[in-house]
C-alpha cells in the first residue's frame, strides 16, 4: 500500500497534534469534513462512478479500481482502502452495544464487510462489527487493517481490542488486545487461526487517519517517554 503520507508531512502533522492536545479542551476542535480526502484512480458507490465530491454513508458499497486508492471520512471513522477494492458499510443500527465489553454483532449493525481487497481503518467510540469471507470480527477502541486473499484473509489490530469468530466453526476464535500491531493474523477459509508478520500499512498511515477525526494513534503516547 502506498504511502499517503511523507516523513516530514507526518512530522509536521504530529506538531498539528500536539497542539491541539495541548488545547486541554480550551480550544474547539475543527469540524470533521465528512466524504473522500483522497483519490486516485476510479471510484464506485453502489456501482456508480463519482469523483471527490461524493459522500459515503451507512448502507453504501464502495469500490476502487485496479490502480486506485481512497481515503475517506464517514463520522467519527477514517479508512484508507487500496487498490481493487470493495467493501459494503453496514446501515447503522440501535442495537450495537455500548458496554466496554467487546461482542459480535448482527450483521446489520455498524461496521462494514470486505468482499476484496485491503483496508486500513481507524474508529471512533462504540463498537464494530467486520466481516471477511473467513470470519466476523468484533472490535472496539480499535485501529485495524484487513486484507482479503485468495486462499487466506489477513487481519492486524493495530491497537484496541478485537473478538474474531470465525465463520466455518464459530466456536473457534481468539481475543486480542495490542498497543501496537502485536498480533497479526492469517485467516484461513477452513477456520484455522494463524501467526502472521505485519504486512502492507504503515504508522505514517494510521496517523494520517487519526488526524483527520482530530486525533492520534494511542501508541504515541507511550513514545514520548523516549
Amino acid at each position: 500500500m502506498t504511502f499517503f503520507v511523507s516523513q516530514r508531512r507526518l512530522f509536521l502533522l504530529q506538531g498539528l497534534l500536539l497542539g491541539l492536545t495541548l488545547c486541554n479542551g480550551g480550544c474547539v476542535s475543527p469540524k470533521i469534513r465528512q466524504g473522500i480526502h483522497r483519490m486516485e484512480g476510479e471510484l464506485q458507490v453502489d456501482g456508480q462512478s463519482v469523483g471527490t465530491e461524493a459522500i459515503v454513508r451507512p448502507g453504501n458499497t464502495v469500490a476502487t479500481g485496479s490502480g486506485g486508492q481512497t481515503v475517506l471520512v464517514m463520522e467519527e471513522d477514517a479508512f484508507l482502502l487500496g487498490a481493487g477494492t470493495t467493501v459494503s458499510f453496514h446501515p447503522k443500527s440501535p442495537s450495537v452495544a455500548t458496554t466496554q465489553t467487546v461482542h459480535v454483532h448482527p450483521p446489520d449493525t455498524a461496521g462494514f464487510t470486505l468482499h476484496a481487497g485491503k483496508i486500513l481503518s481507524v474508529f471512533g467510540s462504540g463498537s464494530r462489527t467486520l466481516k471477511v469471507p473467513s470470519a466476523v470480527i468484533g472490535i472496539r477502541g480499535t485501529g485495524i487493517f484487513l486484507q482479503v486473499e485468495p486462499t487466506q484473509d489477513y487481519v492486524c489490530l493495530c491497537y484496541g481490542r478485537a473478538d474474531i469468530r470465525m465463520n466455518a466453526d464459530p466456536l473457534v476464535g481468539e481475543s486480542l488486545e495490542t498497543q501496537h500491531h502485536e498480533s497479526p493474523r492469517y485467516l484461513a477459509p477452513e477456520g484455522l487461526i494463524r501467526k502472521a508478520p505485519m504486512l502492507n500499512h504503515t504508522d505514517e498511515e494510521l496517523f494520517m487517519l487519526e488526524a483527520l477525526v482530530n486525533r492520534q494513534p494511542p501508541f504515541k503516547r507511550a513514545f514520548r517517554r523516549y
